[in-house]
């Protein structure tokens, strides 16, 4: 079994875990701290959630008036965005089971493109970028928020940073052990990079405009080494 097929079955495991992290995102209202983002989007606008997980962005793009399209290569994740967009009453998003890497879309599809917690997860991100500005519109806007979740395996920085990331974290595991994806990390290529500077230098080189970073921060949380990231760009 390669690696894709093995974060596939993972992710499928942690779907249910991955449910219950993002309705207590929810009640916590950190959507909100992502509709400052969204809002640079005009309503109806066609917009494709990559990686769309239990569907935390689907349903706070839905709510702003945008047409989207969910796509996950995880049928667990899938099956948990349907059900949190058919219950708050959003029955016209499209759902899709694609590769990140690898798009079944048509070129120039999308007014924009949104991803939350996917690239550090990819074998090939690089690919992953070229393919999204591929089906963006000429002027369309891709948004990117990750993070550096494995640079403690190469990094002395961040490993000495690393119990106090843990003990901060919101993760539901409902007993599913991390052990699989913790091997894989190891050899995924932005286990090795700091990041935001990475995805600028790669999304310069696709030949994207405007292209900025942010260190993300929740209320309270000191600054210290970029573990949260935004990356935006335009096509």
């Amino acid at each position: 079994m390669n690696n894709l097929e093995k974060i596939r079955e993972y992710w499928n495991t942690r779907s249910e875990g991955y449910r219950q992290q993002i309705e207590k995102e929810r009640e916590e209202h950190k959507d909100e701290f992502y509709k400052e983002y969204f809002r640079q989007i005009p309503e109806v606008s066609k917009v494709l959630d990559i990686g769309c997980g239990p569907g935390f962005f689907s349903l706070l793009l839905a709510s702003l008036g945008m047409n989207v399209t969910a796509a996950d290569y995880s049928e667990g994740m899938l099956e948990k965005a349907k059900d949190l967009l058919n219950r708050n009453g959003y029955h016209d998003v499209e759902f899709c089971r694609a590769d990140a890497q690898h798009l079944p879309f048509a070129d120039a599809s999308f007014d924009a493109v949104v991803s939350r917690n996917l690239v550090w997860n990819l074998e090939d991100p690089e690919a992953a970028y070229k393919e999204w500005l591929r089906v963006l519109k000429p002027g369309g806007k891709l948004f990117v928020f990750d993070g550096n979740h494995y640079c403690y395996l190469y990094n002395a920085e961040y490993a000495s940073i690393q119990p106090k990331v843990d003990a901060s974290s919101n993760h539901v595991l409902l007993g599913i052990k991390t052990n699989v994806i913790d091997d894989i990390a190891r050899d995924l290529p932005l286990s090795r990079q700091v990041r935001p500077q990475w995805d600028e230098e790669v999304l310069g080189r696709l030949k994207a405009c405007a292209v900025k970073s942010e260190v993300l921060l929740w209320e309270g949380e000191k600054k210290r080494l970029p573990v949260r990231f935004a990356v935006t760009a335009v096509k």
